[in-house]
């Protein structure tokens, strides 16, 4: 599990998220264990820190974000919320 400095997570929050290719996914909300929290239409979903890159004021997801499994990522973050 990758350790994240509470600067460093405020440092991704309220931020746009983007996938490889620059298209919108969300917004960062939160920074739970080692996984970004996204809002995207209404919905929670968790990607791995290791997974997320920030760009300028944006936040780009390396790779193919399997959203399904991002949600059920997610599920814990909400159930502590």
């Amino acid at each position: 599990m990758i350790l994240v400095t509470r600067k460093r997570a405020r440092s991704l929050l309220s931020r746009f998220v983007v996938d490889k290719d620059g298209n919108r996914a969300g917004e960062s909300i939160s920074v739970y264990k080692d996984l970004l929290i996204i809002k995207r239409e209404g919905d929670f979903y968790a990607v791995p820190l290791k997974h997320v890159d920030a760009a300028g004021d944006e936040l780009r997801v390396k790779g193919i974000v399997h959203w399904e499994k991002a949600a059920e990522m997610a599920e814990e973050w909400k159930q502590r919320v």
